[in-house]
């Protein structure tokens, strides 16, 4: 005989993986959704071509989002929620001292850059031009992103891993050298024949621009 808690137990375990299933739906549709906005900009992608994509019906997008702007809204919270959990710092990391914590983190975002060349290309795409997107997308996501690493970048100055210079030229100067050569993957699998998604490449690259920054500088004051 079935009692009241092992009727609750069992609805429970039948909606769980239905939530599992929608959660998994939305996470694709967001996916295709950012690959499209990244590869045609806003206006390129269209419903049907996102749907097709994620492979679903195209009134399955209806269903979770209710129109293509809230679309592109959500596909951009869950990138930058998603940057959030792939780039917080490991066990460990407020020990190290303030250079190997830059070493860190550099090419952890080096990684990131190589599994995720879309999120570039979609600010990019709405950077080219200015629009109320992008500028929703700074206020909501990129400006407490740049607080934070504004403070950070400072705490990095002051103990001597990067000059004096003004902390947005820094910021920005390691965002596009890490995001480059996967933004551009393919111009530069033509024009040099290097292959961006090789592991082994995307490693040589972290290192070599860890390299360039840190220990390059200084050997030169040796």
């Amino acid at each position: 005989m079935e009692t009241e808690g092992t009727t609750m137990t069992k609805v429970q375990e039948q909606i769980r993986p239905r939530e599992q299933q929608k959660q998994a739906t939305r996470a694709k549709i967001l996916q295709a959704a950012l690959d499209l906005f990244a590869e045609r900009g806003f206006d390129g992608a269209s419903i049907r071509d996102i749907a097709k994509r994620a492979g679903v019906f195209h009134g399955l997008i209806k269903y979770h989002f209710e129109s293509k702007e809230e679309l592109w809204k959500s596909a951009v919270d869950y990138l930058f929620e998603r940057q959030s959990n792939e780039m917080a710092d490991p066990e460990g990391f407020d020990d190290l001292p303030p250079r190997e914590q830059a070493h860190d983190w550099i090419k952890r975002y080096v990684y990131y850059c190589a599994r995720h060349p879309e999120h570039a290309r979609i600010m990019v795409q709405e950077s080219v031009r200015d629009t109320e997107r992008l500028r929703w997308a700074v206020k909501t996501h990129i400006e407490p992103l740049h607080k934070t690493a504004r403070k950070i970048t400072q705490g990095w100055i002051d103990a001597g891993v990067y000059p004096a210079i003004p902390v947005h030229a820094i910021i920005y100067m390691i965002s596009a050298a890490a995001q480059s050569p996967f933004m551009l993957a393919p111009e530069l699998k033509h024009g040099a024949g290097i292959d961006m998604s090789n592991t082994a490449q995307i490693e040589a690259y972290a290192e070599a621009l860890v390299t360039m920054l840190f220990e390059h500088s200084v050997q030169s004051k040796i």
